[in-house]
């Protein structure tokens, strides 16, 4: 079954229900977007989209550890410490992963310089 999720917490409701493959309204746009900040920092494209693909990767590698997280939660509590200790991982793993892949990129990149505003 497929869905479609606002946020984190309403795609893993939807996963308990039973949805194989859930979609966040918002995730894509925020990659996007994401990747558009970076450049516009002065990252060279191709590597905000090889940072952006390791933000993804790092992502799906969690996720069902994250899941599983989610679903210890009692009913009475919002946040599990375990979950906030996954999540931590999960931030700590992306920013090697982005080091690592901006260390790689300056290695075969040539020298970008942004544009420069006009206005």
């Amino acid at each position: 079954m497929l869905a479609r999720a606002f946020d984190r917490g309403h795609g893993y409701e939807l996963r308990e229900a039973g949805a194989d493959d859930v979609v966040s309204e918002t995730y894509y746009s925020a990659l996007e977007l994401g990747g558009d900040a970076l450049t516009a920092m002065g990252v060279h494209p191709e590597r905000a989209r090889r940072m952006t693909q390791s933000f993804v990767a790092s992502e799906k590698a969690n996720e069902d550890q994250l899941f599983n997280a989610w679903r210890n939660i009692e009913e009475s509590i919002h946040f599990s410490p375990r979950y906030g200790e996954l999540f931590m991982k999960l931030e700590e793993s992306l920013g090697h992963a982005m080091r690592e892949d901006i260390r790689r990129i300056e290695d075969e990149a040539p020298a970008w310089t942004p544009p420069r505003n006009s206005g």
